[in-house]
């Protein structure tokens, strides 16, 4: 996350209900500054591989927060997949090995990647499955590397498996937000452009902008 500032909050939160904070950082930086209950370094850009072993453990051990699920999400499991999609083509197909990779998302299988421990990695798994709630908030890293949108989705869903969105002391595994930061910015004035491509193509456009 860098600069510690939402951690500054959530250390005052915790002092009024003993939660325990954990930092998932490649780095011991000035996020934790001692701040933090435990701090759980990883390999650089394997978050999401983290968070499907956490989904294979919370799945397998009956974690999830099944009536969220079925109630708010779509393409969990095989009831809320849409019609036009393929066969074993929803998240729980792939956590387990069952879609089209056949890569069972174990504990085992992300300690190769992410070089957490597999054991630390099932701790977590039960930690966050069992606490309600839990806030979950990814800072501004995972994201800034290739293919790096696909981590801060990972991430996001797994707030969604543990039902934590929506619910005071939830979060929606985004990075935290607010309507009300008063700081000057520099003025946009107006773009004569008006065309515009989806966020996720910005790289191409960048690569390829005369093909």
């Amino acid at each position: 996350m860098s600069g510690g500032g939402i951690t500054y909050l959530l250390e005052q939160a915790r002092e009024k209900s003993n939660a325990r904070m954990i930092i998932i950082d490649p780095r011991y930086c000035d996020t934790a500054a001692g701040r933090e209950d435990e701090w759980i370094p990883i390999t650089p850009g394997t978050d999401a591989a983290l968070v499907s072993a956490l989904a294979y453990v919370m799945i397998a051990e009956n974690l999830v927060d099944q009536p969220f699920l079925d109630k708010y999400c779509v393409g969990y499991d095989e009831k809320t997949l849409p019609a036009s999609a393929p066969r074993n083509g929803h998240y729980k197909a792939y956590i387990l090995g069952e879609g089209d990779d056949g890569i069972a998302k174990t504990p085992e299988w992300a300690s190769k990647i992410t070089a957490i421990p597999a054991d630390r990695i099932v701790k977590l798994a039960r930690e966050i499955g069992t606490a309600k709630p839990a806030y979950i908030c990814q800072g501004w890293g995972p994201q800034r590397h290739a293919n790096g949108e696909q981590v801060a989705r990972s991430i996001a869903a797994l707030a969604c498996l543990t039902g934590n969105v929506g619910i005071t002391g939830g979060n929606t595994g985004a990075r935290e937000g607010s309507y009300a930061i008063p700081f000057v910015r520099f003025p946009t004035l107006e773009n004569p452009i008006k065309d515009s491509i989806s966020f996720f193509l910005w790289t191409d456009a960048i690569m390829r902008a005369r093909k």
